[in-house]
């Protein structure tokens, strides 16, 4: 199934849903137990956030990441993003379609159109709490950091699970998901075929514990089982068991996002190919500081599949670092430092990106800013065709985000 076959089933969902709105309870506001984001027209149950992005409008001083003779090109990027929830007794729904439009003046290669949507139920009974969802993407977005390739892929995602709450603060968690990608036949990456080297599904059972430390911070612990099977390449398959600890932090507070720290043992089913038994962690946590300076810090260590038939795996570790004040008025200065290792084991070489910059931002309201941005980007590695360095200036403007 399609991102746009999802659009249509959410749209057929919410259709259904309307007509049986009326039999809500009179005088019942279904809609009050979720904070309305700014923006947000409401219409009875149903409430619709729009948002659009334009970014990255500028000069790519090295458009294909090469390693001599770069190309230069002026792009931008226009992102339309719509969320649709609708609410009624111990219904919930949730739609979300979002289009990426990237625009490239000279190298017409390098446009595309990437889309995606999805679609969630929740239903409230009382203890028991399941949900089921389902997401779609079409895409041309570089994979990975180690990916330079815009090449076309397709991705689709179910998941399933239940809470069922044991105590007041405590809950028992169950969930099952199943991903797929698929790229397109010929797209290639330094002559090897990213659909044998990629195209297959992951599945993943997981159970845990949540704990309601506080009204806005709930502690998860989880321990899961995955699989990793490959059509063209099952020298890739694995297995894998994750033990997890996670905090999470409400949208509306101080602190927000999660960080998931824990261990992962990674099990190839080919005896030639490296496992890893280690840490593992994934953290996207924002702060904001005394009403004027907003932090956000992204970091990730995990195993990661590569494109080489000869290195199929490699550890990856890094992160980034924004940092945002409030200057005077309606005027931000932004800066961001990032670092981002891959291993690729022992008699192997190592790749190490590396990207700083800054900028200034006005805001126009609380949903609206523009921005003027400068980043350097430069890699590291063993290997010569894998080094390069480039600068983007571009300046942007979001609309109907926070």
């Amino acid at each position: 199934m399609t991102s746009s076959a999802i659009r249509t089933v959410g749209a057929a969902v919410f259709v259904c849903a309307l007509g049986s709105a009326g039999v809500a309870r009179a005088g019942q506001n279904p809609a009050s137990q979720d904070p309305i984001p700014p923006g947000t027209i409401t219409l009875g149950p149903v409430r619709i956030t729009p948002s659009l992005i334009l970014s990255d409008m500028g000069v790519d001083e090295n458009v294909f990441s090469e390693a001599t003779s770069p190309k230069q090109d002026f792009t931008f990027t226009i992102s339309p993003k719509t969320d649709v929830q609708l609410r009624m007794r111990r219904l919930l729904l949730k739609f979300t379609t979002a289009a990426d439009y990237v625009y490239y003046h000279e190298y017409k290669s390098e446009r595309g159109t990437n889309s995606s949507s999805s679609a969630r139920v929740d239903v409230e009974l009382g203890r028991l709490a399941p949900y089921a969802s389902i997401s779609g993407l079409r895409s041309k977005r570089r994979i990975n950091n180690e990916v330079d390739e815009r090449a076309r892929h397709r991705d689709l995602s179910y998941a399933t699970g239940v809470a069922v709450k044991v105590a007041s603060r405590t809950s028992v968690l169950v969930n099952g998901t199943r991903t797929t990608i698929e790229y397109q036949p010929g797209e290639e990456f330094r002559g090897v075929n990213l659909a044998e080297s990629f195209n297959g599904y992951r599945r993943t059972v997981d159970a845990g514990l949540a704990l309601a430390l506080t009204p806005v911070t709930t502690l998860t612990g989880t321990v899961a089982r995955e699989e990793h099977r490959f059509d063209l390449s099952p020298i890739r398959d694995s297995n894998s068991w994750r033990v997890l600890s996670t905090v999470s932090f409400i949208p509306t507070g101080v602190v927000t996002g999660s960080a998931s720290v824990g261990y992962r043992r990674f099990e190839p089913l080919t005896a030639t190919e490296p496992g890893y038994s280690g840490l593992v962690s994934n953290v996207s946590v924002g702060a904001t500081i005394y009403e004027r300076h907003q932090m956000t810090a992204v970091f990730n260590r995990d195993v990661q599949y590569s494109y080489e038939a000869e290195n199929t795996n490699y550890l990856g570790t890094g992160g980034t670092l924004t940092w945002t004040w409030l200057l005077v008025g309606p005027i931000d200065v932004r800066g961001l430092a990032g670092r981002y290792l891959m291993d690729y084991g022992e008699g192997h070489p190592s790749d190490t990106s590396m990207n700083y910059g800054g900028g200034m931002g006005y805001r126009f309201t609380n949903r609206t800013r523009a921005g003027v941005t400068v980043n350097w980007l430069r890699r590291n590695s063993d290997s010569a065709e894998r080094t390069y360095r480039t600068r983007r200036i571009y300046a942007g403007l979001t609309w109907g985000t926070t």
